[in-house]
């Protein structure tokens, strides 16, 4: 009995999640490259968080609040929409010019399914501390919802 309650428990909590598809995770590409998550507030907005790093010299942790801004086209059981949203980051870098700052995110998903999240997308980062920096990051990325 102490085995199946952890199981029987878990199961009860990611239900309601799997069976709305509201958190997916999967992969980013570009510069920096990584594992991304992403959670489904509403149809309007989601809150998204990456974790990821420039091969180089560089470790991302950045998170942004999105808002779907315009559904721009549907195609057989997906559709194409347009994305925009403020968020954090930080950057630990090996050259130890460590960055946390303010960032944003532009983007175009392809969502099919509602279950598989194709995206592209820029993300301006403006490092405040410890000084003032300026960088321009963005990638590919596919996420699977559960």
């Amino acid at each position: 009995m102490k085995k199946i309650f952890p199981l029987i428990l878990a199961l009860a909590i990611f239900q309601p999640l799997q069976s709305q598809h509201k958190l997916g995770l999967g992969v980013y590409l570009g510069a920096p490259t990584g594992i991304t998550g992403k959670f489904i507030l509403s149809s309007s907005n989601s809150f998204d968080l990456t974790l990821a790093w420039r091969f180089n010299d560089a470790l991302f942790l950045q998170g942004h609040y999105v808002f779907n801004l315009n559904e721009l086209q549907k195609y057989g059981d997906g559709t194409f929409n347009l994305y925009a949203g403020p968020g954090l980051f930080f950057r630990a870098s090996s050259k130890k010019d460590d960055f946390i700052g303010a960032s944003a995110n532009l983007g175009v998903n392809f969502f099919l399914k509602k279950r598989y999240e194709f995206f592209i997308e820029i993300s301006p980062k403006l490092g405040l501390i410890p000084g003032t920096d300026f960088d321009i990051t963005g990638g590919i990325g596919f996420r699977f919802f559960f």
